[in-house]
């Protein structure tokens, strides 16, 4: 880097610094501030990350004192609504009917803090006085049906993945936010895995083979709400890695080109967590040449990927979340290896799911080559 350049990214630097100094807020505090203009907030995470999963509990009470009352969840199944309403009105906790949700869901999902999620939910509810509105938390995603494929390459088999899907998709995640909450004059946050969350954002189906674009996905539950609702619907991205520009199997890169954790690493500790917005901020002309998320944009930025930013500490400190012991068991093994999405499990034991449930949460170890 040569001096005029060093100069620059140093001034860069300092101007985003000065930005997270002045306007600072607390993950909290930052993400109940956006319904002041906006009905819908969706974020969205990289996935089974503890801290992540943790402020998603800790916002629950914070939703419900500032009139918010819904929390719509990728981790819990439309088909599943009556079981979770029972499961957060419910006199007592019942523990066994939070982990058939979650394992309805997906039969790999056994980790507590998603479990916990609900157990938020509840433990909000049951301290509420007689005839107050409860809280409640819709469940977004589909019943796929996964028993169809035999063999890795029935997932490239659009007839085969017809049958899994059996008509389901992402407009009916955006359909429930949009008819359980916007039509009722509400709002409402939405938790999901990021590619899900998008909203302006098209996500680009790139080939790396062929170095060109397929096509934009723009059928992403945000999607969805941002049609229907426009800037009334907005993304804010966990920071995480994000997928490098050299294709999904390669190592996962810094977001931003590395220049958030760097901007980051020299604020004093007062000021981290933190909220922020990209649209409109110095954050927002951010660069991402390094990541997937850029091509088919002539000018990809920050803040073409999301509207809000949460930064809670360094990839490096990252853990993951906690695998529930015997989460997979002789009750539901079967079904475990009906609908498991990997036909490799079709006559896995036990002890295959548990540990792979394992492996997934082993964050250290999936993103030590984070580049």
């Amino acid at each position: 880097m040569g001096a005029e350049a060093a100069h620059s990214a140093l001034a860069q630097k300092a101007v985003l610094a000065d930005y997270v100094r002045t306007h600072h807020m607390s993950p909290e505090e930052y993400v109940i501030s956006k319904f002041e203009e906006h009905d819908v907030v969706c974020i969205g995470e990289q996935h089974r990350i503890k801290h992540d999963v943790e402020l998603i509990q800790r916002i629950i009470p914070e939703l419900y004192e500032n009139g918010i009352y819904t929390l719509g969840t990728e981790f819990g199944r439309r088909e599943d609504q009556p079981r979770i309403d029972s499961l957060l009105n419910a006199p007592a906790w019942d523990e066994a009917l939070a982990r058939q949700v979650t394992f309805n869901q997906s039969v790999t999902w056994g980790f507590r803090e998603y479990v916990d999620v609900y157990r938020a939910a509840w433990q909000l509810n049951h301290g509420l006085p007689e005839g107050a509105r409860r809280f409640r938390i819709l469940g977004l995603g589909d019943s796929l049906d996964w028993s169809v494929i035999q063999k890795p390459e029935d997932r490239n088999d659009p007839a085969i993945m017809k049958k899994v899907w059996h008509g389901e998709g992402e407009h009916l995640w955006a359909k429930v936010v949009l008819d359980e909450v916007i039509t009722k004059g509400e709002k409402a946050l939405t938790y999901s895995g990021i590619h899900h969350a998008f909203t302006q954002y098209r996500q680009p189906n790139w080939s790396i083979e062929k170095q060109r674009l397929i096509r934009f996905e723009d059928r992403r539950m945000g999607n969805f709400l941002y049609r229907e609702i426009g800037k009334r619907a907005i993304t804010i991205y966990l920071h995480a890695p994000w997928n490098s520009a050299e294709g999904w199997e390669a190592p996962m890169v810094q977001p931003a080109d590395g220049i958030i954790e760097s901007v980051m690493a020299e604020l004093e500790p007062e000021y981290i967590p933190v909220g922020f917005d990209t649209k409109g901020t110095p954050f927002g002309r951010l660069p991402g040449e390094t990541s997937m998320y850029m091509y088919g944009y002539e000018d990809f930025t920050l803040e073409t990927f999301c509207d809000g930013y949460i930064y809670q500490m360094p990839i490096s400190e990252f853990r993951g979340v906690t695998p529930i012991e015997g989460f997979i068991n002789e009750d539901n093994i079967e079904y475990a290896r009906l609908q498991m999405p990997n036909p490799a499990y079709r006559h896995a034991s036990i002890e295959q799911f548990n540990n792979a449930i394992a492996a997934d949460a082993d964050i250290p170890r999936r993103f030590a080559n984070v580049r």
